[in-house]
This record gives structure tokens, C-alpha cells and sequence, in this order.
């Protein structure tokens, strides 16, 4: 097949979690200690298929000393881990000094195309492994989150928290595994490998592990949430679900029969709401009435969040039909586009009035302020917190990249919209916005081919549903 009859027809597109590995210094020792390498390297590759096969894994593609691996399970993959790491631990090499192993893992989909595997979660594990020691084991959180209940016996996980790795636009937040017989030199990884750690000390602390300890949505909402992911569900099944929560389905009840939707007919049952609104706005009720419910604070008012929330997703769906994107779609990915926002307010609340006291003392964007006073923004915990809750890949996309499309690669049309909505929003509710924002939304009007007039078009939409964007944000109180 010739490269430009090539689509994406020609690979399939798979989850799994990838465990990555090579030898440190292997160059060196074949340089010198070649035959005592050869020697040692045929053994290494018995330890380590012995380890992989034992656990499931599939070794899809080997590079000189290096390993390429999926598995289907996670928690296998961290066992086979521990066991390479063992085992090599334990051997008696025939070089001078002993072979250690790096290995690495991360979790995610990736397309599978002639037997090797390609895109963004094959370049993170390959961005991680290069800054994993010989004798160190570092998985994401995505992995973690994954295997935290299974660990192999007598481990554990070390929070080594977020790492900037080359290339990547956002920081991961990466945990190492912790077994019998790890030197206590290898419990951190260091920068001359190309990861830049966090550690310069902001105004206010924000440890990584404050994105895991939010409150969660109600069992029941992520519940729903999956059950209406599944295009095979139907009404009468999401109904009989959430009728085990009278008090959440009467709030999703009294946001469909809101001024927001305006329908003429009462919306009777939650089968109704479905039918009438589709899967895809019954989520983003669910998401915002447990959201609301579950991030309170003492102190701030989120009631301008919420506004401005339901305001953008308006704003979205009121643009996607002009730049062909699903409008339930857009509408959902503009009700979720700042959950980082939220989460700095219930995790960090003095310090985040201090981002919303900069931003109205000064032109500052929301980026710069929390760059100010965190070592990390609402985007990149924002994308964090959506993994968690195993949101579809095209909202993490939208929560991660509406304020640099460029970087959200297949979804960058659709992080445009968002983040065009996201503007949109600010100019119609009167919100401060800085100068910036204006060379920023020309940009974004030239990435989806929209003019002023479709601009204007969108902003005066907005100003005509005030109202009802105050009826959304009351229901859901």
C-alpha cells in the first residue's frame, strides 16, 4: 500500500497498558565488555520473557536490549515488572559491574497498525522510560490508578509527583514501585535524564496527590455515566439505575424542565430526559449536579463558575454546527472545560482567591495567575482529574488544550470550538478579560474558519440566553 492511500481505516485503535524497558549504560558495556555482553544479554532476554510470558504480556517489538510490551491487564504488567526487576536483581552477570534494567509503564489507547503500535501513549512511555534509572520502575497515574489495589506482595508505590518530560505540553504525575531489595538511591528520579521535576517552591503548595483526595462524584452518577457511554444502553435501563437516588434524579428532572431547554411538554421520567435530551446531555446534567454537590467551599462562590461553564457549553453548541461538530458534544465538552478551576477551589481555596484577587487587580490571564502562585494549571489538573473519572478522550482533549488547540493533535478542530466558546462566555457574562484575549481569539476564529460576523452572531445568542443559563445554574443549586 503507498503511503497516501493510507488512513486511519488501516489500524485498529486498542487500550492497553505498555511496559517499556532497556538496559542502562548498555552502549558502554558493549564498547567494553563485548563478549561478556553477548553473554550477558542472551541471559537478560531469558529473564525477561520468562517474566513477560508468565503474566500475560505480549512483546510486540524489540530494539537491540530494549523491550516493547502490552498487556490487557495492568496489574499483571506491574507483576511482570517487579519480577524483571527481581530477577535481575538477583543474577550474577558476567560483566564487572551488574546489568540494571529500566523499566517504565503507561496506560491509554493506541493504534495498532502491522504489529507495532503507534501515538501519544507510545510517546509517553518512551518519554518516561528515558528518564527512569537502571533499577527503577515508574508508571503514571493512569496505570497506578489501575493497579493500586493489586500491588505485587510486599511493595508498594512512591509518589514522585509530576514530572515535565520532553515534548510532552502537560506534566505527568508518576508514581514508582517501591520492592524488597530496591536501593533507597533509586526512590527519585533526577533531571540530567531530561525530566524537569517540579520542585521550585510557588506561593502556595499543590501537592499531586490533592487531585486524587477531591470528593467523588456519586457512585451512582459515574455509574450512569459509563452505562450511557455504552451505545447499546437504553432510557429504560438509565431510569431504572438512577431511581435508586430519588433526590439526583429529581434535580436532573428539574434541569430538564428548565427555561434552559424550554420545552413545552414536562419532561415526566428520567427514560424521558433521555429520550428527549440524548445520552450525551443526561451526562453532562449528571456531571453537573454531582459536581455541584460535591465541590462546595466555605469561602467562594462557584456560582460564577457554573455560569460561565453552561455559558461556554451554550456558546459551544451554538458554534459546532458552523464548524460540523456534534452540538451534544460540544455542549458536554463546554460544561467540563475548567473542572480544573474547581478543583483548585476545593483544594486549595485561600490560594485560589488569590489567583481570582490577580486576575482582578491586574490583566492577568487564569493561566498566569496560577502559574504564579502553583506549579501546575487548571488545563493540566483539569486533564488529571478526567482520567481519573475515565471521561471519553475527546473531553480530556477539550480540558487539557481549549487554550492551545495546536498541541491537542486529531481533536484540534474540536479544542478550537471549545476554546473560542470559552471566550465567547467571558466577553457576554462581562467578565474581565485580558488584552491578550484578543489576538488569542482571532487565532482561534482563523483554526475553525469563522469570521467576525459569526462571532458577533455567537456573542448576542448568549446575551438573549442569560436568563435561561440562570435557570440552568438554579436547577442544579
Amino acid at each position: 500500500m503507498v503511503p497516501e492511500e493510507m488512513t486511519l481505516g488501516d489500524a485498529s485503535l486498542i487500550t492497553a497498558t505498555f511496559l517499556f524497558t532497556d538496559i542502562e549504560g548498555s552502549t558502554s558495556l558493549w564498547e567494553r565488555e563485548s563478549v561478556a555482553m553477548r553473554l550477558a544479554l542472551q541471559r537478560h532476554n531469558m529473564l525477561l520473557s520468562s517474566a513477560i510470558e508468565g503474566h500475560g504480556g505480549y512483546v510486540f517489538k524489540t530494539v537491540g536490549d530494549a523491550f516493547c510490551v502490552t498487556f490487557d491487564d495492568a496489574a499483571e504488567a506491574l507483576r511482570a515488572a517487579c519480577q524483571i526487576q527481581t530477577s535481575v536483581a538477583a543474577e550474577k552477570w558476567p560483566t564487572r559491574a551488574a546489568l540494571r534494567v529500566r523499566v517504565a509503564l503507561h496506560t491509554g489507547p493506541a493504534y495498532l497498525s502491522h504489529g507495532d503500535y503507534f501515538g501519544t501513549t507510545v510517546n509517553r512511555v518512551a518519554r518516561l522510560l528515558a528518564v527512569t534509572h537502571g533499577g527503577q520502575t515508574l508508571l503514571t497515574s493512569k496505570t497506578e490508578v489501575l493497579v493500586r489495589n493489586s500491588l505485587p506482595a510486599s511493595s508498594s508505590l512512591h509518589d514522585t509527583g509530576m514530572l515535565r518530560l520532553r515534548d510532552l505540553p502537560h506534566p505527568m504525575h508518576v508514581f514508582q514501585l517501591v520492592h524488597p531489595g530496591l536501593s533507597a538511591s533509586l526512590l527519585e528520579t533526577s533531571d540530567a535524564s531530561g525530566g524537569n521535576k517540579l520542585t521550585a517552591e510557588p506561593l502556595a503548595r499543590f501537592r499531586p496527590i490533592d487531585i486524587y483526595e477531591v470528593p467523588t462524584l456519586p457512585t451512582i452518577i459515574i455509574q450512569a455515566v459509563k452505562m450511557m457511554q455504552n451505545p447499546n444502553v437504553d432510557a429504560r435501563a438509565v431510569e431504572r439505575l438512577m431511581i435508586n437516588d430519588p433526590a439526583i434524579s429529581a434535580k436532573i428532572l428539574r434541569v430538564a424542565n428548565s427555561a434552559f431547554f424550554g420545552f413545552s411538554r414536562r419532561v415526566a421520567t428520567i427514560a424521558d430526559a433521555v429520550r428527549v435530551l440524548g445520552f450525551i446531555n443526561v451526562q453532562g446534567m449528571l456531571i453537573s449536579v454531582g459536581a455541584f454537590d460535591a465541590f462546595r467551599t466555605e469561602r467562594l462562590n462557584l456560582v460564577d463558575f457554573w455560569k460561565h461553564s453552561i455559558a461556554t457549553a451554550t456558546a459551544a453548541r451554538f458554534l459546532s454546527s458552523r464548524v460540523h461538530c456534534s452540538a451534544d458534544e460540544a455542549f458536554m465538552a463546554g460544561l467540563l472545560h475548567d473542572i480544573g478551576k474547581l478543583i483548585f477551589a476545593v483544594q486549595a481555596e485561600s490560594a485560589y482567591r488569590q489567583v481570582l484577587e490577580l486576575k482582578r487587580g491586574s490583566a492577568m490571564s487564569s493561566l498566569e495567575a496560577e502559574r504564579t502562585l502553583f506549579e501546575f494549571t487548571h488545563p493540566e489538573v483539569g486533564e488529571m482529574v478526567a482520567e481519573r473519572w475515565d471521561l471519553p478522550a475527546k473531553y480530556l482533549a477539550a480540558i487539557a488544550h481549549h487554550h492551545d488547540p495546536a498541541a491537542a493533535g486529531d481533536e484540534r478542530m474540536f479544542c478550537a470550538l471549545i476554546g473560542l466558546a470559552d471566550q465567547a462566555a467571558y466577553a457576554s457574562l462581562g467578565s474581565h478579560a485580558p488584552a491578550e484575549h484578543d489576538a488569542e481569539r482571532t487565532a482561534l476564529l482563523d483554526e475553525v474558519d469563522l469570521g467576525q460576523a459569526q462571532w458577533e452572531d455567537c456573542l448576542l445568542h448568549l446575551h438573549q440566553a442569560r436568563a435561561t443559563i440562570g435557570a440552568f445554574v438554579g436547577a442544579i443549586q
